[in-house]
């Protein structure tokens, strides 16, 4: 600083709104899959066991508490679509790609949103189940 100033802390709320958000780029199920339509990978974030139950279909698992350590095996010329369950872990993850300098993104709400259609993997079975959620206006009439 070349005058005189003042040191301020940000809360965890401010912090957020100012410097974390920004970084992160947010889309919605059909903008995520224009992306992977383009070249980009599925990144989920969530535990293996959560993967292995329920997850999109040709998505790459690193969970979030390995991001860090298995960052090296991600390309940084893919463009990446982070997802969890609600978007905390992802967001969380697609933080740290951005500030490693990779192409990520997060999926708004993750799978719990609206407009999600997933390919569900259940392994007792060893069968694909294909599952549409609708938002309750795309919702057929009963």
């Amino acid at each position: 600083m070349t005058t005189d100033g003042v040191l301020m802390r940000l809360n965890k709320q401010d912090f957020r709104e100012l410097m974390n958000e920004p970084l992160l780029q947010w889309v919605t199920y059909e903008q995520a899959r224009e992306i992977v339509t383009k070249g980009g990978k599925w990144l989920d974030v969530r535990l293996p066991s959560e993967h292995q139950n329920l997850s999109i279909e040709d998505s790459l698992n690193i969970p979030l508490y390995f991001i860090r350590l298995k960052i090296s095996a991600l390309d940084k010329n893919t463009p990446y679509v982070v997802y969890c369950d609600t978007g905390r872990r992802s967001s969380a993850a697609a933080f740290i790609l951005v500030e490693r300098g990779f192409d990520a993104y997060v999926l708004k709400g993750g799978l719990t949103s609206g407009n999600v259609a997933l390919r569900v993997r259940r392994k007792s079975a060893h069968a694909y189940i294909v599952c549409v959620a609708l938002s309750p206006e795309s919702a057929p009439a009963r």
